[in-house]
């Protein structure tokens, strides 16, 4: 386990790596070749069609947590009926949403909706219905990914993932250097999950053979509809997520415009590539943390998560001193002084991302273990009031305003409604755990706000408290020897 879990952080990481390189590369290559007008409205079709990927209603979480289950206890043929049912739904419903999408943005005109001034009415209907159509072929291929994370393969995966990932980067920054338009980029961006499509196929079915998953003779219309619940309270996750991700970049577009957009979203690109970078550490455990309940191993369990929790709020402080103190030299740095920036607003969302980073962390073990029905109804009803607070604050405050709307939307619901719910899947989740958890992490960040100069001891004291979490036989010599 250990082995697995250390190679998927690692592919994780290279991910972020490549995510992060593209968001340097980018995004300035976007402002150059477009222009703060043209970009702005980019990312506003971008977030409209965001919403398509919804139309997976939570199901494939549900699918890699159950086929994760059946092959931990090896049961071939339960695992075959998940994987064929799953992958012939993902056929299926991505097609029609797409042929009702496009029939919608044919008779209706989404550039009114979104205020968009700049580019014609034919441009925006194309590159909205090429867009869509990306997600017709993402879905499908997000189940035969999910198939590497079931069977101890999660490294794999993600390789294959960071290899599309690199695709993409590559042909958009030669477009971009190009000077294309909206049509061209957009669809070059189809080029990549295409191929990543095939390939993930044909190596899954030399793999493993015994699954079948060119027939797909296994799938169960009737047992397919057993998913529609447990699916149905991840699907309110993932919309709560789309909402206060998407949501607040719409809400900038209406109260400040398109050139505010840029401004929020190149801002909140840097704490997002924080935030993404540490998610990491529990996406790399998940199947670890299903695969452990299923086994009923509770020991481990808490073991795994401790690290997992330490390691994220530990590397949380130092990337969120390092932005606070040297935010704007890297930001101008990034963009080369095209966008303004705003030491408030940085702060701000380093406020945000610094609470958003623990309560995220503490839902991932209720949604390994399928625990997330409540969770799930807490979590929309939070980004709802997010996007309330968020319009409010814009009206009243600005920019700023948006910002502090979704750092208050968090404190009233999922910072402290998050770790009560993984309390009651297992009572080790006490509140003496997180109060544990949470001192030195709000006592470092407190402390390198107002004394800077004590941070190389406050980073030592920190890595000490992490280290402590970290099973001993880890931290053996000989340990590492035999994993090398």
């Amino acid at each position: 386990m250990i082995n697995r879990l250390f190679r998927g952080i690692g592919a994780n990481f290279l991910g972020q790596a490549i995510k992060i390189a593209s968001n340097i590369v980018l995004v300035p290559l976007f402002l150059l070749a477009w222009g703060a007008d043209i970009y702005g409205e980019w990312l506003l079709l971008t977030s409209m069609v965001a919403y398509l990927l919804l139309t997976e209603m939570g199901a494939q979480l549900y699918i890699v947590n159950r086929m994760t289950q059946a092959y931990a206890h090896r049961d071939n043929d339960q695992f075959c009926k998940i994987l064929h049912t799953g992958l012939a739904m993902f056929l299926i419903i991505p097609v029609i949403v797409f042929i009702i999408f496009v029939a919608v943005i044919i008779v209706f005109n989404p550039a009114t909706l979104l205020h968009i001034n700049q580019t014609g009415h034919g441009t925006v209907v194309l590159v909205l219905a090429i867009l869509a159509f990306q997600i017709v072929i993402s879905l499908p291929q997000s189940v035969l990914l999910r198939v590497y994370f079931a069977v101890e393969m999660l490294p794999r995966g993600v390789m294959l993932i960071n290899c599309m990932q690199l695709m993409n980067l590559i042909f958009l920054a030669g477009g971009l250097w190009r000077g294309w338009g909206m049509v061209p980029i957009a669809i070059v961006q189809l080029i990549p999950y295409g191929v990543l499509a095939g390939v993930a196929l044909w190596d899954l079915n030399r793999k493993f053979p015994q699954f079948k998953i060119l027939s797909l003779k296994a799938a169960d219309f009737s047992f397919g509809l057993s998913f529609i619940k447990p699916s149905l309270h991840f699907f309110l996750i993932q919309l709560g997520q789309a909402f206060s991700l998407q949501g607040t970049v719409l809400v900038v577009g209406v109260v400040a415009g398109p050139v505010q957009v840029v401004l929020f979203s190149t801002m909140r690109t840097i704490v997002n590539m924080i935030r993404s970078f540490l998610d990491q550490l529990s996406h790399a455990a998940w199947p670890e943390m299903t695969r452990l309940d299923a086994q009923q191993d509770i020991d481990k369990f808490l073991v795994l998560f401790r690290v997992i929790l330490r390691s994220a709020l530990v590397a949380s402080v130092i990337f969120i001193t390092i932005f606070h103190f040297f935010g704007g030299f890297i930001y101008h740095f990034w963009l080369r002084k095209t966008v303004p920036f705003q030491q408030p607003v940085m702060d701000l969302f380093l406020i945000y991302m610094a609470q958003f980073i623990f309560w995220l962390t503490c839902s991932h073990p209720l949604q390994a273990t399928n625990r997330h029905h409540t969770l799930s109804k807490m979590l929309f009803a939070a980004s709802i009031l997010t996007i309330a607070l968020a319009y409010l604050g814009g009206r009243h405050f600005g920019l700023p305003g948006i910002v502090l709307g979704m750092i208050i939307g968090d404190l009233v619901l999922p910072f402290w409604a998050v770790p009560y719910l993984l309390r009651g899947y297992q009572a080790c989740f006490s509140f003496k755990f997180f109060a544990t958890e949470m001192a030195p992490y709000i006592g470092s960040l407190v402390i390198l706000a107002t004394i800077p100069w004590l941070a190389p001891l406050v980073l030592v004291l920190l890595l000490g408290w992490w280290l402590k979490a970290v099973p001993g036989q880890i931290l053996r010599l000989d340990y590492w020897r035999q994993l090398k």
